[in-house]
């Protein structure tokens, strides 16, 4: 009889402790912030702030500081910074008083797995002039000091809590 209690018990507390696992890894991916530096000594820069929204969709919202208040034109093109491919792969809506905010029809992995920068231009008449660009790639991972928590279930989550219940559970019985 304890023998069973306990292979019930340590079953539930690895299916509890695999199912906080796989909802962690389910959860929505955090937005992705790139630099976008002057060019052409326009003086703007900013950032892009990309947020996959699944369903092969990615938000972009971009903020340059120093921008006229006329529409700027502003694209993801292929490509690098310095090697951009003239079309633009994915239109965004023009920058008006340095602010945009677009959904565009692709995933962020999608724009990671290939080399993409996002442009902006001067003016809808001098759309050749470049007066910033970004390129999308992903961060670089931090290190974050170990906390002894194992990453696997956060100390107090009604996962990790339920686990240690059914522990305690078995060590009484």
């Amino acid at each position: 009889m304890k023998l069973r209690r306990l292979t019930l018990a340590l079953g539930m507390i690895l299916s509890l402790v695999a199912f906080d696992a796989l909802a962690g890894g389910a959860a929505a991916a955090d937005p992705l912030t790139i630099q976008l530096k002057t060019q052409n000594n326009s003086g703007q820069s900013g950032t892009a702030t990309l947020t996959d929204l699944g369903n092969n969709q990615t938000k972009v919202v971009v903020d340059l500081a120093n921008s006229p208040a006329g529409p700027q034109p502003l694209h993801i093109h292929e490509g690098t910074c310095a090697n951009l491919t003239a079309q633009p792969k994915y239109p965004l809506t023009n920058l008006a008083n340095g602010k945009s905010e677009t959904t565009v029809a692709v995933s962020l992995s999608a724009l990671l797995a290939a080399p993409f920068a996002i442009n902006a231009h001067k003016s809808t008449t001098e759309a050749a002039v470049y007066v910033a660009c970004g390129e999308i790639v992903a961060a670089a991972p931090t290190a974050t000091p170990r906390t002894g928590g194992g990453g696997m279930a956060q100390n107090g989550s009604p996962l990790a809590l339920g686990a240690m219940a059914a522990l305690l559970i078995v060590t009484v019985a």
